[in-house]
C-alpha cells in the first residue's frame, strides 16, 4: 500500500479519499455499473489503505447483518397457513 494517500485516524481524510467514498457503498454492495468509476474505486483502494480499511469494515458490518436478518414468510403465506390450521381444528 502506498502510504502516502493513507491518512492516521486522527487525521482528516485527503480529497482523493472523500471523493473515493462517494461511491464505496455502492461499491462495496456491487451496484456500479460504470466501468470507469469502479476502475477508479479499485485503484484507490489498492493504493490506500486507510480507505481500504474503511471498506472492509463496512463489508463485514454488511455481512453480519445479512447473516443476523431473519427471512419472513410474505404475509399472504402467513394467512393461508393460519386459515389452513383454523380448518383443521
Amino acid at each position: 500500500m502506498n502510504d502516502n494517500k493513507s491518512a492516521p485516524d486522527d487525521k482528516p481524510l485527503d480529497a482523493d479519499c472523500l471523493e473515493a467514498f462517494d461511491d464505496v457503498y455502492a461499491y462495496i454492495n456491487n451496484e456500479l455499473t460504470d466501468p470507469v468509476v469502479l476502475s477508479r474505486i479499485e485503484h484507490h483502494l489498492s493504493h490506500c489503505e486507510s480507505c481500504y480499511t474503511r471498506a472492509e469494515m463496512e463489508r463485514k458490518i454488511n455481512q453480519r447483518i445479512k447473516d443476523s436478518a431473519k427471512p419472513r414468510s410474505p404475509d399472504s403465506l402467513t394467512n393461508k397457513l393460519n386459515d389452513l390450521f383454523d380448518t383443521l381444528e
